[in-house]
């Protein structure tokens, strides 16, 4: 995976902090999807205290709260505006990197993090993950998978040299960086979700709106021309569905590990 410039993707959700809610269908589906995951422990096993890394607007954390409401929840995000919108849910958050995470060590018997580990080396965030918890503490995730939005690279293969795509990891990596930084009981699958959208311009929206539109060192940097536009256009409208709308499917990786006792 490229070096991402973490600078550039904070300012993006920064920006797009005040209309992400609205925009984020996808991904309050993925984390009620993974709440559902969520296990009901014993009273002496209930976590006393959860982190939610990548914590977006709070979204994750306050299904976090509503399980345990006992619990001490704490977001984290890369994005300061991020983390004050968590905050402004009455939920303590700070702003942070999943790869250097400000916390210390056996911090929390719960880590959860809902699509944000794409955006991070895998080596660096599921060993820090596993540092901030406690021994035989739970890591429950969601992250991208490489068929992530295979319809959008492929309509633009070959226009240029570009990427407009993450190399996200596919969940074999995932499951040996987990088992690299001492995770244990690793349980990985992936599932592809679709979106579905009225035009081209919309699907584009759709991504640019939640901030996901900084994908790297590969990133084009000008204006592409009007031709080659069209073209990767033409390419997608040929993918409508029976209902005239467009798909961009995300494959959604799901994991839950625990650390070493």
């Amino acid at each position: 995976m490229p070096d991402i410039d973490k600078s550039k993707v904070s300012a993006a959700f920064d920006r797009a902090a005040g209309a992400y809610d609205a925009m984020a269908q996808f991904q309050h589906q993925v984390c009620e999807r993974l709440a559902a995951t969520l296990p009901d422990m014993e009273n002496d096993r209930k976590p006393a205290r959860i982190l939610d890394g990548g914590c977006g607007t709070g979204y994750g954390a306050s299904l976090l709260r509503r399980h345990w409401p006992e619990a001490l929840v704490v977001g984290c995000d890369l994005a300061p505006e991020m983390a004050r919108k968590t905050l402004a849910r009455g939920i303590a958050s700070v702003c942070g990197d999943l790869e250097r995470l400000p916390f210390a060590g056996a911090s929390f018997d719960l880590a959860w993090s809902s699509l944000a580990l794409q955006w991070c080396q895998p080596a660096l965030a599921y060993a820090e993950l596993q540092r901030v918890l406690t021994p035989g503490g739970l890591l429950l995730f969601s992250t991208l998978g490489p068929g992530t939005l295979h319809e959008l690279e492929s309509a633009f293969a070959g226009i240029d040299t570009h990427r407009r795509v993450l190399p996200f990891a596919a969940a074999s990596e995932v499951e040996a960086a987990l088992a690299a930084a001492g995770f244990e009981q690793i349980q990985i699958g992936s599932e592809n979700w679709v979106t579905r959208h009225r035009d081209f311009k919309a699907l584009l929206a759709s991504i640019r709106g939640i901030g996901a539109n900084q994908i790297g060192g590969n990133r084009r940097r000008g204006m592409m021309g009007k031709t080659a536009w069209q073209a990767a256009q033409a390419r997608y409208e040929a993918l409508r569905d029976d209902d005239g709308l467009l798909p961009a499917t995300y494959e959604v990786v799901f994991g839950c590990a625990a650390r070493q006792n």
